[in-house]
């Protein structure tokens, strides 16, 4: 037996020690068989013919694996991986076979605390979440679980590492989580502007009647018209303030997500030529319709691009693209989805520009209310969105670009999900 085979035939008896036992039984009733008739060498054929079989079928198990599987020696040297490792940090199975597991970590520090918990015989970690890097750089969350492997003699002689990707529903949680912060602001805002709307009524009021009384020359009537005006202004910024905290129960109905940006396209093209942006969209095939309520999603599409305008002083490039896309749904009785697993149809729409960017410590708190990095902004248009989105079923997420610019990814349902 080669040297490969042996070591493949440790890691697979970690899956099931069983079928090693099935593998030792049966060598042993073919040899005993051999024997009666006289015949080892057709024994030594049959033999390795199960060794074989037994091989393949671990083998099978392993690289089809939904998780990640590494294997690694005292020194912390990769000695094996599977297809799935190769997919979800983008190496190839060669760049990774020699290679410290080091290299998969994002921070090193986390790194050397995890070799050292496991530099201890028998040592198990479980359920572990930390951060591996891809090739492209790109960072995951995973959830790691790392069990020893032991010789023939039960000597500690390596690892072996199993792994999946939990970076989408991290995401998902960020943005539950999202929902219920703007759902609670949203409750406490529509109190606050509910009051504070009665006592500006009775002021507008009697300023009108105080203005009737004086003469055009006075000066004190435009002291009266500039109360008039400031009242109709906080108004405005109240009406605002009731679209983020109670906006208007969606109309549903199916409709074709690409007409709907086409639509506002049309509507901002004379400002992107003045600008001199360009824009290009990108739609992919057989996209199935969204099930939302057309002039809310408008209105989401219509703010996202003009942030995407102002961000590109100077002009640039502002990209859409749509796609579909099954993404899974955490809480199925807040979706009211009647779904047998948990992933569901949406259409992506990727909202990119090239302007200015958005910086890393404003990442989280774009979506809060009254949070703008704008001079004559009031930071409610981002929040308004995220509450349209998540009327009509959907999601809204942002990333930062690499270098410039920013991505924001809405979620549209195409599925009946009220």
């Amino acid at each position: 037996m080669s040297t490969k085979i042996e070591k493949q035939k440790k890691i697979f008896s970690l899956l099931n020690d069983r079928f090693a036992n099935l593998l030792e039984g049966s060598t042993e009733l073919l040899a005993e068989d051999a024997d009666r008739e006289g015949s080892r060498e057709q024994a030594q054929i049959d033999r390795q013919d199960v060794l074989g079989r037994v091989y393949h079928f671990y083998r099978s198990i392993i690289q089809n694996l939904t998780s990640g599987l590494i294997t690694i020696d005292l020194d912390g040297e990769i000695t094996f991986v599977n297809r799935t490792v190769s997919q979800l940090l983008g190496y190839e199975v060669e760049e990774l076979l020699n290679k410290q597991i080091q290299l998969l970590f994002d921070d090193e520090k986390e790194s050397r605390l995890f070799m050292h918990q496991l530099s201890s015989s028998g040592k198990r970690i479980d359920e572990k979440e930390v951060v591996f890097r891809k090739k492209d750089g790109e960072k995951i969350v995973v959830e790691l679980n790392a069990s020893p492997i032991h010789d023939e003699n039960n000597n500690f002689e390596g690892v072996v590492l199993l792994f999946r990707d939990l970076t989408e529903i991290h995401q998902l949680k960020k943005q539950v989580e999202r929902m219920e912060r703007l759902a609670l602001l949203g409750e406490l805002a529509a109190g606050i502007a509910h009051e504070i709307r009665n006592p500006l009524g009775g002021i507008k009021t009697a300023a009108q009647v105080l203005e009737e009384s004086f003469g055009v020359d006075d000066f004190r009537l435009q002291l009266i018209q500039r109360i008039v005006r400031e009242v109709d202004k906080a108004n405005r910024l109240l009406q605002e303030f009731f679209k983020f905290a109670k906006p208007t129960k969606p109309q549903l109905a199916f409709h074709n997500i690409e007409m709907i940006i086409d639509g506002v396209y049309l509507l901002l093209a004379p400002k992107l030529q003045k600008r001199n942006i360009k824009f290009v969209a990108s739609f992919a095939e057989n996209v199935p319709q969204v099930y939302v309520d057309e002039t809310q999603i408008e209105q989401v599409i219509l703010n996202l691009f003009l942030n995407s305008i102002d961000a590109m002083p100077e002009g640039g490039e502002l990209r859409v693209s749509t796609r579909s896309k099954k993404l899974k749904v955490l809480d199925k009785e807040r979706e009211n989805l009647n779904i047998n697993n948990h992933e569901v149809t949406y259409v992506i729409v990727e909202i990119s520009d090239t302007g200015v960017g958005i910086p890393e410590q404003h990442i989280e708190k774009i979506f809060n209310p009254f949070f703008t990095t704008k001079t004559d902004g009031v930071g409610l248009g981002l929040s308004i969105c995220s509450r349209l989105i998540e009327e009509n079923g959907g999601k809204i997420d942002v990333v930062r670009g690499k270098e410039k610019g920013a991505t924001f990814i809405l979620a549209i349902p195409a599925f009946i999900h009220r």
